[in-house]
């Protein structure tokens, strides 16, 4: 049994687990096999999702012997295996490779190479200053090998944004030049900012700022601090080593086909070096920043006589990895062509020394919610008008990475895709006992109790067809429905993998319990989630999934400047 649940290649090696993995993988084809078919796939079908096959799920999923189910580790593919078996047994269709249920992609890993450099000149000089690596600047992950001397320009934030009616290239010619830009977006402070108030939108994503200067004829980049939002409170120094850790690679990682699209130079350079840049105009980038903000217009500059000598070399090493998906096809002849898909991450954090993340609710939590709802729609004897996907995704911890893929290698065609359901940490009460905490920044000070049946809902703002459906939905499950931080400085609107889909016009619902004390943390463990509410959560999404999969019209996408 153990062999057909998880293989024999993914366990070589690792006879230490098969005690533990046999137990635990028996109780749950027990679970699976037990007979809970519904025949309605209305209020009655709710039962097919119970508290306790959520709790067994979670418990091993976030079991110590999964250590953390961290990317690029065997415990990471093992689960992979895991939910694509469950899948199987439930009669799925596979919707990845090769008629498997695996979606690959490949990451990549950045090293430094040994010829970095840069050299300004500016006017009144007589020759190029070189810029000490790490004093004044250090190479971006995403750069090109290549060199490079040309004049230099300001392009503002490097944005090109028609739908937004912002294009800091608008009056500025940058061929064969090295353009100067800012990191992150204008407004990030202002809730009614035209970009997304104060949610980052991808137009601040390094990688589109610098693709937009290549496709512009731009020879290199070069980027420096947003002094405006972000004033740093590293010395430069310190900056560079945290992206580029000493005799080692950096921990961040990249899609391949991300770093393969960049095929120009680019540098990160201090505020005090982009400054001298823009003395001889009289000006500085707080200014510049601030010109910005007030009217949303670009303060693009020449900046004549000040040139650039730069060049990068950068190494890489790659990793294939996994999303999991399956499919549940539609019976409506012509609407079995549109999809409504159900996501949830099952990727978090490798255990480091002897410690373990667990990550119970991250994203334990969503993965069990996955997997009642495929048991729910695939035991139903009456089955949806358009098609499911079920969409167990990978890398988010590294940045969304799994549905960044996806959403450039989709299944079904994004026009085709009719909704974008997310499940991220269902599992817990929001608790916020310390509103001064970084990583819970803007939050309202709140207890675990006053949050026993509450559910925060996100994506409202963009699509109230969507909304209504939920709150439809809502009326036999009872829950109590935060719509609340879709405008927040906490940026959580685009922290799960509904936000590559929302990014290229799908409707989202990003169903979310909350943040609390044990997030990220060795103290996110099992016993402490709230089953019996995420027993509710859990079929909440499957009432909204039936609606949106069988209702005539498609849910609607708002405009952006529409949201506020």
């Amino acid at each position: 049994m153990l062999l057909v649940l998880w293989g024999p290649k993914v366990l070589t090696g690792f006879r230490f687990l098969k005690p533990i993995l046999l137990c635990i993988g028996s109780l749950f084809l027990v679970s699976v096999c037990i007979g809970k078919i519904t025949h309605d796939p209305g209020e009655s079908g709710l039962t097919s999702i119970t508290a306790s096959d959520l709790e067994s799920t979670v418990s091993f999923l976030a079991s110590d012997e999964l250590q953390g189910r961290g990317n690029g580790t065997i415990f990471n593919e093992i689960t992979s295996n895991y939910l694509a078996h469950r899948f199987q047994l439930l009669g799925l269709e596979p919707a990845g490779d090769k008629d498997s249920f695996f979606q690959y992609f490949t990451l990549v890993q950045m090293e430094l190479g040994t010829s970095n450099s840069l050299a300004i000149l500016v006017p009144g000089q007589d020759a190029f200053e070189e810029i000490e690596i790490f004093q004044g600047f250090f190479p971006s992950h995403l750069s090109a090998t290549g060199f490079f001397q040309a004049p230099v320009v300001f392009a503002g934030y490097g944005i090109v944004a028609p739908h937004l009616d912002y294009n800091d290239y608008r009056d500025l010619n940058v061929e064969n030049k090295i353009v100067l830009m800012l990191n992150h977006e204008p407004g990030e402070k202002d809730p009614n900012s035209p970009f997304q108030g104060l949610v980052s939108t991808d137009h601040g994503l390094v990688r589109h700022k610098i693709l937009n200067a290549q496709r512009q004829g731009a020879l290199g980049v070069l980027l420096t601090s947003d002094v405006l939002h972000h004033p740093t409170r590293k010395e430069f120094f310190r900056v560079g080593r945290s992206v580029w850790p000493e005799n080692r690679p950096s921990n961040r990682h990249y899609l391949q086909s991300w770093k393969d699209d960049i095929t120009i130079p680019v540098h990160h350079v201090s505020t005090a070096l982009a400054n001298s840049m823009l003395e001889h105009k009289k000006t500085n980038l707080k200014i510049l920043q601030q010109e910005i903000n007030n009217d949303y217009q670009p303060r693009s500059l020449v900046l004549d006589g000040v040139e650039a000598r730069m060049e990068a070399t950068t190494t890489r090493t790659s990793k294939a990895v996994r999303n999991v998906l399956a499919i549940l096809p539609g019976v409506h002849p012509q609407l079995r062509n549109e999809v409504v898909i159900l996501g949830a991450h099952f990727d978090h954090i490798s255990a480091q020394s002897n410690s373990i993340y667990n990550g119970a609710d991250d994203n334990a939590s969503g993965t069990a919610g996955l997997l009642e709802l495929a048991e729910a729609f695939a035991l139903s004897k009456q089955k949806p008008k358009r098609s499911l996907l079920f969409a167990g995704w990978n890398s988010e911890e590294w940045g969304l990475l799994g549905s960044y893929y996806y959403v450039s290698h989709p299944i079904f065609s994004l026009e085709q895709t009719v909704a974008m359901l997310q499940m991220d940490m269902i599992g817990r009460n929001e608790e916020i006992s310390n509103a001064h905490e970084q990583r819970f920044r803007g939050l309202e000070q709140q207890s675990a109790e006053e949050n026993s049946n509450s559910l925060n809902v996100l994506g409202y703002s963009r699509s109230s067809d969507l909304q209504k459906l939920v709150q439809e939905a809502n009326r036999i499950v009872d829950l109590k429905l935060n719509f609340r931080y879709d405008n927040h400085p906490l940026n959580l609107l685009r922290r799960s993998d509904h936000w590559p889909f929302l990014v290229h016009g799908v409707p989202v619902s990003f169903f979310h319990t909350g943040l609390h004390p044990d997030y990220h943390r060795t103290s996110d463990t099992a016993e402490k989630l709230n089953y019996p509410k995420m027993e509710k959560v859990v079929r909440l999404i499957y009432l909204t999934a039936w609606q949106a999969s069988n209702q005539t019209a498609n849910p609607k996408l708002l405009p952006l400047r529409q949201q506020h």
